[in-house]
């Protein structure tokens, strides 16, 4: 069953990414590089960041420009986190992208998240393994229409992969991994 975890993003932290992007440059992959995009994308990985450690990362020292596709060191797998951009919450059967040129970039998972923009909620839809890619998700060629619903469609602008909400494993899993590592280190 989806079920995402949903959280208010911190207008300190949607600041400070604010003001982080008006002098360092992210986008380096041809597609999904305007500004909006890059706003929602930070604050997709630092609210992440902050829900996998508990803490807001420094982004004074975050490497201006391409991060290689890791966005997170976590319990020792490496993480790209993506976002989408909505004026909704969630379903099960909404689709998170994954566009195929960054395939090639080494990362043990993918972590999905959502941005409500009216209500400045951020969801963390759920993962998966970056190599169940191609299994769990639907492969779509620059150019192809996407029926998005209620009559509305899109063109593809690179080649992409969409995966549903429902294909994701749940974040709780990573959390637990966590808590796991917290209680062995009482033992």
């Amino acid at each position: 069953m989806y079920e995402p975890i949903r959280k208010l993003v911190s207008k300190e932290n949607k600041m400070n990414c604010w003001e982080y992007l008006k002098t360092h440059s992210l986008a380096n992959r041809g597609v999904y590089d305007g500004d909006k995009e890059k706003l929602t994308g930070l604050i997709a990985e630092t609210e992440t960041h902050k829900l996998l450690l508990d803490e807001y990362p420094n982004l004074n020292e975050k490497e201006d420009g391409f991060d290689g596709g890791v966005d997170i060191n976590y319990l020792g797998y490496t993480i790209d986190v993506k976002s989408m951009g909505r004026n909704v919450y969630t379903k099960p059967e909404y689709v998170n992208n994954f566009p195929k040129l960054q395939s090639h970039y080494v990362c043990d998972m993918i972590i999905f998240t959502s941005l409500n923009k009216k209500t400045n909620i951020i969801e963390f839809c759920g993962w998966v393994w970056k190599n169940e890619i191609d299994d769990k998700a639907d492969f779509f060629k620059k150019g192809e229409v996407r029926n998005r619903g209620l009559n509305d469609t899109m063109v593809t602008s690179t080649d992409n992969y969409e995966i549903k909400n429902s294909n994701l494993r749940d974040i709780r899993e990573i959390l637990v991994w966590n808590l796991q590592q917290q209680l062995k280190m009482v033992d």
